[in-house]
């Protein structure tokens, strides 16, 4: 009996993920490729204000005093100035700005460490994140953004998969004790594939570029993972939110933070793809 409910919850909690992973496929895919550019800078908007507030909210469960309005503000403030690319000015003012506000009362005793792990937030989070806006705005921008998801949550998808049939060995049980070597394993094998395939719709790119790209988001996209597991696991807790299935927004993009600067670097490193 006990067997049969642990399958028939795991069963549940998959098919709540496959829902609303089709919901924010569907999503992602509209906003690429058919909404106009405003639409998905709101949509970028809206990831970049749920992970960092989820951030901020567990920054607190560890009993620091950080301003929430003012990460959000901020937060707020990076997609568009990526746009733009005025970056910079955000971030120098966003620096200046919070350290500034830990003055009153109720911050000047985190001061230190509640500036720093906002900015950790809005650099780590918001910032990473937004190189996205950056990706679409290069030639065939809208394809290599499609690619770099694509990879990432499917390599994703390949890690829960295989380590779900096959996972013997802990990957680091003491980060996050449900990764295995073999889901590890399947992640990095699917991401490659993935990446060989998008051959399909990167007509352009050398096959040499594609196994590069990813062997690396293949390593960058657990690391990625990794990071924020560490981060839940210091303060205590399962998942940033309370998405069915999913956790939070936070554990949504956690393996998209290191790899999407990458790809746009990358990208500017090798004009010629």
């Amino acid at each position: 009996m006990e067997e049969q409910a642990r399958s028939s919850k795991g069963m549940s909690s998959l098919v709540k993920r496959l829902i609303f992973s089709t919901l924010f496929i569907s999503l992602s895919l509209f906003a690429i490729f058919y909404a106009p550019d405003w639409f998905f800078v709101l949509v970028v908007e809206a990831f970049c204000l749920s992970a960092v507030y989820e951030f901020l909210k567990m920054s607190e469960k560890s009993g620091l005093k950080v301003n929430i309005v003012l990460g959000l503000l901020f937060a707020f403030l990076i997609p568009i100035s990526l746009y733009f690319k005025a970056d910079s000015v955000v971030l120098a003012s966003a620096c200046l700005v919070i350290f500034g506000s830990h003055v009153h009362p109720r911050y000047r005793p985190h001061a230190l460490l509640g500036t720093a792990v906002t900015l950790l937030g809005l650099v780590y989070v918001a910032w990473f994140f937004s190189h996205i806006v950056k990706i679409k705005n290069l030639e065939h921008g809208p394809a290599w953004v499609f690619y770099s998801i694509l990879l990432v949550k499917g390599g994703d998808a390949g890690a829960y998969f295989v380590g779900g049939r096959y996972g013997r060995h802990k990957l680091i049980e003491s980060i996050s004790p449900n990764k295995t070597v073999e889901g590890s394993i399947g992640c990095f094998a699917t991401t490659i594939a993935l990446s060989l395939l998008s051959k399909i719709f990167l007509p352009h790119v050398p096959f040499l570029h594609l196994f590069l790209l990813g062997a690396i988001l293949g390593i960058l996209s657990q690391l990625g993972d990794l990071a924020e597991s560490l981060i839940k696991r210091n303060v205590g807790i399962k998942d940033s939110g309370a998405i069915p299935g999913l956790g939070g927004i936070l554990d949504i993009l956690d393996s998209l933070l290191l790899t999407l600067p990458f790809v746009y670097y990358y990208i500017i490193a090798f004009p010629s793809i």
